[in-house]
């Protein structure tokens, strides 16, 4: 993917994940957010993912969780 500046809230980082074959559920991912498991930053009450870090996060074939 490697967009640059590419963000994205829950929804759209959960619609992400399913297209790149790894499904996760929105209350996995907060759960990850909440033990600061997942690269994210809060914007008042908002979560946001930089995909990027988010692709960096995720194995080199994009299938598993590092």
């Amino acid at each position: 993917m490697n967009q640059v500046g590419k963000r994205t809230d829950v929804k759209g980082l959960v619609d992400y994940l399913d297209q790149t074959g790894n499904k996760l559920s929105r209350s996995f991912i907060y759960r990850l957010v909440k033990e600061d498991e997942i690269p994210h930053k809060r914007v008042g009450s908002k979560i946001i993912f930089d995909l990027n870090k988010i692709e960096d996060w995720l194995d080199p074939e994009g299938s598993e969780i590092k």
